[in-house]
């Protein structure tokens, strides 16, 4: 029991470290991209500290309080499912399902919040999220059954290891497929554009981020930092081969040389994500749900045809 402990624990600290230089990253990469300096790496964490450390008067009800906690929990218990090289806690019980499932229900948390401050952009901020959920199911399930029927198993750590002896997902043409709308699906759990229509900057405030202030912000800049983490390694896992090193005689230089090669593979993740969000205008809400009810929905179908073959 100790030693799990000590493991979710590692995760979680390294989880959150780890989403918070992904943050900066993107912030660094996008700055160069529109020609700016940009802040240093570290400056959502320190951003994050001074939420923490503001004091607030201002309440909302329960729900307001609780759908933070919720969507900061349920995304904590999806990374303890997703395989992390040898440090998994719960990666024998991680199925596709779940883990997608809990990557995806922290926005109903933040949803249900922002919902019950009464401001009328948070309203409208939640509205195109739950329909941006929505538009997203459909090739989210295509990508999902292409690699359950191509590796007859739902589990994510078999995937994983079954792709160190038979090469990456992505080298199988109907998996291949599936990354495509996946990753096309991961921009917008991103909340990255062209389909950052739920938070739309400039346009409706931050949307259900608008009545967030003070502790509320910081503990849901945490919840995105981790979310970052646990989305790129699942996509890392089930189409990138994750990592299962043993080259090394000591367990410790083992998870070490892991951790790096998921760290590279993530961070290629997050680049593609972040060059798309830089270089794409926003899509309004409606063209987003007929862009993801049309191609991406058509490459997931089609690669789940072929892995039934």
């Amino acid at each position: 029991m100790i030693e799990t402990a000590l493991k979710a624990l590692f995760i979680l600290i390294y989880a959150t470290f780890i989403g918070f230089m992904f943050m900066g990253i993107i912030r660094i990469v996008t700055a160069r991209i529109h020609r700016r300096v940009g802040p240093p790496i570290y400056q959502p964490i320190l951003d994050t500290i001074k939420l923490l450390s503001k004091k607030s008067n201002i309440t909302h009800g329960l729900i307001y309080d609780f759908g933070v906690i919720y969507a900061l929990g349920a995304t904590i218990l999806a990374i303890m499912f997703i395989p992390l090289g040898n440090i998994g806690v719960l990666r024998a019980y991680g199925d596709l399902v779940l883990i997608t499932f809990l990557l995806e229900i922290p926005m109903l948390g933040i949803m249900f919040a922002a919902m019950s401050s009464g401001n009328p952009y948070a309203g409208i901020g939640a509205q195109r999220a739950l329909l941006t959920l929505l538009a997203i199911q459909v090739p989210l399930g295509f990508a999902i059954v292409a690699l359950a029927e191509y590796y007859g198993t739902f589990s994510t750590y078999e995937i994983v290891m079954a792709q160190q002896s038979m090469g990456w997902s992505i080298t199988a043409l109907p998996l291949l497929f599936a990354a495509i709308a996946y990753d096309l699906v991961l921009q917008a759990m991103f909340g990255k554009e062209p389909f950052d229509i739920m938070i739309a900057p400039g346009e409706i405030s931050l949307g259900p981020m608008v009545e967030f202030g003070g502790k509320h912000m910081g503990i849901l800049q945490i919840q995105h930092a981790i979310a970052l983490f646990g989305e790129t390694l699942f996509f890392s896992n089930i189409f990138l081969g994750g990592a299962a090193i043993t080259l090394f005689g000591s367990p410790i230089l083992n998870t070490i040389a892991t951790l790096v090669v998921l760290l590279i593979k993530q961070t290629a993740v997050l680049l593609v994500a972040t060059f798309m969000g830089a270089i794409f205008p926003r899509f309004t809400i409606d063209q987003a749900a007929r862009f993801y009810w049309k191609w991406p929905t058509i490459i997931a179908a089609l690669g789940a045809i072929l892995a039934t073959l």
